[in-house]
């Protein structure tokens, strides 16, 4: 009986074994089968994509526009049966374009433009769908509360940086040169063993304790050497607050050995945003510091530093970024957009993160000439709501500028006042002609050649990323 049963169970497996493969073969020869009609389809009915922009402007009575970097797909053939046919634009530009990851947008009544996607960018309108969906999971303070610390756990632990020990090992700082009103020093901290934070410390020339400002730059050639760098972060200290203008990892020579190719990569934003919170922890230990007083405003990249240390750094009284809050626009470089912290709970875009800064003074500066130009209709609204939960919406502001991306001397007007009044800063005192703006080999630590560089410190990104990583463990 027990010979009986054992073969009847190997001939079952047996039978369970063919069956199986016959199936799989059939998957396969189904799959095979699938892929050449796909093949004879495109033989059959596939189409160069300019004939099919072509056929639907003469269709549609529509003008469709591109750049050079479309044109190698223009001969590439979209798969397109002859009764397909779509009179609404964006249907039929959705179907064709979809195959090669082309985006599109109407530019005015009858043009359409098609250009390769910016991945960190999404369309306006669903950007804004976005940010009316998040702002319905929070009706109340406490909802909000809730949303916010999953956020900023979130971004910190996408960083590294739960973990990163809260010291500044080293803090290098030259003599001072006196200018009018104020003070300038060179300063390289080491944040992590080998690995400096560069910049200058500007300092009131009064004695007493003084509010800080940190002014992080962005992806402007000179980085913190710049003039609209220098310009700002003087004036400031001539307004009675010690100034930090500290530069961006990766993006200057003279600073660290690093090449800009460093800068692409991801930990970028993750050392950015440690430079702001090592920055706060050295700055607060200064004699002439209130630490109770802190404030921030960078533009464009320095404006991402700005708001997201703001989000994650509870030490920060006072923001103001400039031209980079948006809900459709995530950042064009590495160091911002880099790190997918956006994807994660439902989605996040840079104006929930920041809308992290409520209830502390925030004043967002935007201009009609770049990803901030919704800001009055779409981001202001919201973060006002936000803000709202606390009862103080007088302490969101916003100002609008028909201009180009930057930080003009019109921007810098719009955020001296703001500052003056949240720091308790001497507003008579922010005149631009008292500056003085220094060459750049005044204006380093190791010299313009970085001929002082410690010959034991970071020279390479992988050297980095392996320090940083023995910090975290």
């Amino acid at each position: 009986m027990k010979k009986i049963t054992s073969f009847i169970l190997l001939t079952c497996l047996m039978l369970t074994v063919v069956v199986t493969t016959l199936f799989c073969a059939g998957l396969v020869l189904a799959q095979d089968k699938s892929y050449q009609n796909f093949l004879n389809n495109k033989e059959q009915y596939g189409v160069p994509l300019g004939d099919l922009l072509r056929e639907a402007e003469k269709d549609l009575q529509i003008k469709i526009v591109w750049d050079k970097k479309v044109e190698p797909y223009l001969e590439e053939k979209v798969i397109m049966a002859p009764w397909k046919f779509w009179n609404d634009p964006v249907r039929r530009l959705s179907y064709f374009l979809a195959p090669f990851d082309l985006s599109f947008e109407q530019v005015d009544d009858t043009t359409w433009r098609v250009f390769e996607p910016w991945y960190y960018v999404r369309p306006e309108a669903e950007a804004k769908a976005h940010l009316d969906r998040l702002a319905r999971q929070y009706s109340t303070k406490e909802l909000w509360e809730t949303r916010k610390v999953t956020l900023k756990s979130t971004i910190l632990e996408k960083m590294r940086l739960t973990n990163v020990p809260r010291d500044v090992q080293n803090a290098n700082v030259s003599e001072k040169r006196v200018y009018d009103g104020y003070s300038v020093r060179n300063v390289a901290l080491e944040i992590l063993p080998g690995y400096f934070v560069n910049g200058n410390l500007y300092e009131p020339l009064a004695e007493g304790k003084f509010p800080v400002v940190l002014c992080p730059h962005g992806h402007g050639v000179l980085g913190r050497f710049g003039e609209t760098q220098q310009i700002r972060s003087s004036v400031l200290a001539r307004m009675g607050a010690v100034v930090f203008a500290y530069n961006m990892f990766a993006w200057r020579l003279e600073d660290q050995p690093l090449p800009k190719e460093a800068h692409a990569d991801p930990i970028s934003g993750t050392i950015q945003t440690l430079q702001t919170m090592r920055a706060i922890d050295w700055l607060t230990t200064l004699p002439n510091v209130d630490g109770s007083r802190i404030g921030i405003t960078g533009a464009s990249g320095g404006g991402t530093q700005t708001f997201l240390g703001t989000a994650l750094d509870p030490r920060i009284t006072v923001s103001v970024p400039v031209v980079m809050v948006s809900a459709h626009f995530y950042g064009g470089c590495p160091c911002e957009s880099g790190i997918p912290f956006h994807i994660l709970h439902g989605g996040t875009c840079n104006a929930e993160v920041a809308a992290m800064a409520a209830p502390r003074p925030m004043k967002i500066i935007a201009v009609t000439q770049d990803w901030t130009k919704n800001v009055p209709e779409v981001e202001f609204p919201y973060i006002q709501k936000i803000y709202d939960f606390y009862g103080a919406k007088e302490k969101v502001e916003f100002s609008y500028f028909d201009e180009k991306h930057g930080y003009s001397e019109a921007m810098r007007k719009a955020m001296y006042p703001f500052m003056a009044k949240h720091l308790q800063l001497d507003l008579n005192l922010a005149d631009e002609t008292k500056v003085t703006v220094e060459p750049i080999e005044k204006m380093t630590y190791w010299g313009p050649e970085r001929e002082n560089y410690p010959k034991n410190a970071i020279q390479t990104l992988d050297e980095l990323k392996e320090v940083f990583q023995k910090s975290i463990q």
